[in-house]
């Protein structure tokens, strides 16, 4: 049954009992990552214990009622829902996508969020015709009210995760600090989720991820920057966008070496070896998702220089507030910023990756250098460079 947005349901009008899977596929926009979650809240319509807040960081209630899993069937996520594990306090299951970038809900392409329980039972597609600038979107809920019912929801919330965890009564949680003296608290503190997204602030620090046993094992490597015009010269002279490239050299546990970038058109293969892929050379800036580099077999790595350098239009880093982000198929997300102010170092190495025994290793090197040679020399590589362009 195709439900229209504010469509209501029992769901054993549906012939769905207790036992059944949501399925969720949501076509970011530009490429954009999009996030998904479940909200498990009490009959106030809050996030009283997070536990129950399943998402990339922690993907099983405790109660085991909600399970999110990889998708099948063309969907991105499914969550395998059973009513009679849930504890009495949950009296409402939310399902909610938000964008992680620089995109918004109007960009998203056809959507569907559905119910299947020996078939399909239930289906609500959505597109960007129906938001406009929000961040994130409550796409359906299944609710106790008398008998559990489902509802296609389609709000449109502004703000990403953080502001939608703490719409629902929760608290992102800070980083840890030093404590003042204790003082007494409230009764109900609001539960304070860890999104699980870390930014490396100090050159050689490290973070492992782990490469799961099934499924997907994808590493999202993404470049960004914003984009600002140069001013034009009185004499006639026209300003350019910033230009900013992302690379890697790589060597692999079979002895393969090489250079993955847009200069030279180095960009790599998904389906051989090396395993890695460029998407792009954003040439104008002009992508709100920047340049995406993903490995497709990880557990091939030996080690990995992740790169970036500024071609043409900036003369610095800091200019175009440059960020890469480092992302594992389960949504784990490591963030390293390039932020030097000297005109004359216009590459950097931002961070190496080192199979690590089932896993592997992310380290913050942020170094700066003028060119390719100088980085490799650092690294010790020993390729051949001659002069390029684009």
């Amino acid at each position: 049954m195709e439900f229209q947005r504010g469509q209501k349901s029992q769901l054993e009008k549906l012939g769905v009992g207790s036992r059944f899977e949501v399925g969720v596929r949501v076509a970011g926009p530009g490429g954009s990552d999009v996030d998904l979650s479940c909200f498990g809240l009490d009959g106030a319509g809050k996030l009283s214990d997070e536990e129950y807040f399943v998402f990339y960081n922690q993907t099983r209630s405790p109660c085991g009622g909600v399970e999110m899993k990889s998708g099948g069937g063309g969907f991105d996520k499914t969550f395998a829902i059973d009513l009679d594990r849930l504890p009495s306090k949950i009296d409402k299951l939310v399902f909610a996508a938000t964008i992680d970038g620089s995109g918004t809900m109007s960009g998203i392409g056809r959507s569907e969020i559905a119910i299947e329980a020996g078939g399909r039972k239930m289906t609500f597609p959505f597109d960007g015709s129906l938001f406009g600038g929000e961040k994130a979107v409550m796409i359906a809920e299944v609710y106790r009210k008398g008998v559990w019912r489902v509802a296609a929801v389609g709000q449109g919330f502004n703000g990403g995760l953080g502001a939608l965890l703490e719409h629902f009564g929760g608290e992102v949680a800070a980083d840890p600090a030093p404590a003042p003296a204790p003082t007494p608290k409230p009764a109900a503190d609001p539960p304070k989720v860890n999104l699980g997204k870390v930014t490396l602030e100090k050159r050689g620090q490290s973070q492992k991820l782990s490469l799961k046993k099934r499924g997907e094992n994808v590493i999202h490597i993404n470049l960004n920057w914003d984009q600002q015009k140069k001013k034009r010269s009185w004499f006639g002279g026209g300003g350019s966008d910033a230009d900013l490239d992302l690379g890697c050299f790589y060597e692999l546990t079979n002895g393969d070496r090489g250079v993955i970038q847009p200069l030279g058109g180095n960009f790599g293969n998904r389906y051989a070896s090396p395993w890695i892929e460029l998407d792009k050379d954003d040439r104008s800036g002009a992508a709100t998702d920047g340049e995406n580099m993903r490995f497709y077999k990880p557990d091939a790595i030996k080690r990995v220089v992740i790169f970036a350098m500024i071609y043409e239009g900036s003369q610095n880093f800091t200019q175009v507030n440059g960020r890469v982000t480092v992302k594992d198929a389960d949504g784990n997300e490591i963030l390293v910023r390039c932020d030097a102010p000297d005109p004359r170092l216009t590459f950097c190495a931002v961070c190496t990756i080192h199979g690590s025994g089932g896993g592997i290793s992310i380290t913050k090197e942020e170094l700066y250098f003028r060119h390719h040679l100088d980085c490799d020399n650092h690294f010790g590589f020993g390729f051949r460079w001659t002069a390029g362009r684009k």
